[in-house]
């Protein structure tokens, strides 16, 4: 079992409530930004690069993801390819001592708004979750906008579950505990991707993760407003700064609608999952869902843990005070990320 399961952060079981509150270190109440996550969010001089247009060009974009100090030092050294499955580029992790047994399987779809992201901007995270669990993780390079927009990412992942399964036994992998995780983008495409399987009847994910994800793009204003307004998020202090830094995040759904929907329907549950019926959601593996207290994508979250629940799935919620979007990408620098990937791999291993 995970000797490192212990959480590394004090929790406070929410009154009334089916979720779990993670404390900032040194705290003894919600809503105080961690002074990591405070340092993070404060405006530095430099702006996007834009295109004549306007427009932040694509490329810089990218580049500027990522979390470039994040490091974690391996306790178990690790076998770690480049491979392809289903003509999906994938990495692939595992102890070298177990690279021979058969494991379950994570299959990671990292985050970056559609348009951005990587395999090495989720190195880190993926090296703590083989290093720390008895698992072979699969990380999944699918295609990204605006080049390859919306479907290609959703077919990409299927495709490489598909090719999990499937070859199960050449790749090491106990087909019948086959995990998918993913963060933001990646953790929309987790739920998209986890509500076809049930939908096409295939069953092949035992268990979800999701760490604050994308759960609704569509455009009602009334829905906009509720998930989008920085009143709801009630800090205790620095409530100029998160307002800013919550509305701020905002302004990059017009450029996710024009890269990555086009011309498709955002309210579609294929890129909306929220939308999703009630007898599918209640249909979902059992998933673990997380997010940061002041994280701008924490509403629209909640409202599909919520309906999940309320349609009998099986799903469970942690959030960590004080945190703002993509921690668990800073392994090394926030104890925060490194007890988020902790929690998934006591949750994926659960019997």
């Amino acid at each position: 079992m995970l000797e490192t399961a212990a959480s590394l952060l004090p929790t406070v079981p929410v009154v009334n409530t089916s979720y779990t509150a993670k404390l900032v270190p040194g705290q003894k109440a919600a809503g105080i930004l961690d002074p990591h996550a405070k340092t993070e969010i404060t405006p530095k001089e430099a702006g996007q690069p834009t295109d004549p247009s306007g427009i932040p060009n694509v490329q810089a974009a990218r580049a500027a993801m990522g979390w470039p100090t994040a490091h974690y030092t391996v306790r178990h050294p690790l076998t770690i390819e480049n491979t392809q499955l289903h003509g999906v580029g994938v990495r692939t992790y595992v102890q070298k001592e177990l690279a021979a047994d058969t494991l379950p399987a994570l299959l990671f779809i990292h985050g970056g708004g559609f348009f951005g992201g990587s395999l090495d901007n989720v190195e880190q995270p993926c090296r703590l979750l083989a290093d720390e669990g008895r698992v072979r993780v699969i990380s999944v390079d699918y295609g990204l906008a605006p080049e390859h927009p919306y479907p290609q990412d959703v077919i990409d992942t299927y495709n490489t579950l598909t090719a999990l399964h499937h070859q199960a036994a050449a790749l090491h992998i106990d087909a019948h505990r086959i995990t998918i995780m993913g963060d933001s983008a990646g953790g929309n495409l987790t739920y998209v991707v986890s509500l076809l399987d049930r939908q096409l009847g295939t069953n092949y994910i035992a268990s979800a993760v999701a760490l604050y994800p994308v759960t609704y793009q569509g455009h009602p204003p009334v829905l906009r407003q509720q998930f989008d307004d920085p009143a709801h998020w009630q800090p205790a202090q620095d409530q100029d700064l998160i307002t800013n830094y919550i509305r701020g995040f905002s302004q990059s759904s017009p450029l996710i609608d024009q890269w990555y929907v086009g011309g498709a329907d955002p309210e579609s549950w294929y890129i909306s999952p929220l939308n999703a019926p009630s007898e599918l959601l209640a249909k979902l593996p059992r998933t673990l869902f997380m997010v940061g207290e002041f994280d701008p994508l924490r509403f629209q979250g909640e409202a599909f843990y919520n309906k999940v629940k309320a349609a009998g799935g099986d799903i469970r919620y942690i959030r960590y005070n004080g945190m703002v979007h993509a921690f668990m990408d800073k392994v090394g620098d926030y104890v925060q990320a490194e007890d988020s990937l902790r929690e998934a791999l006591r949750f994926i291993t659960e019997e």
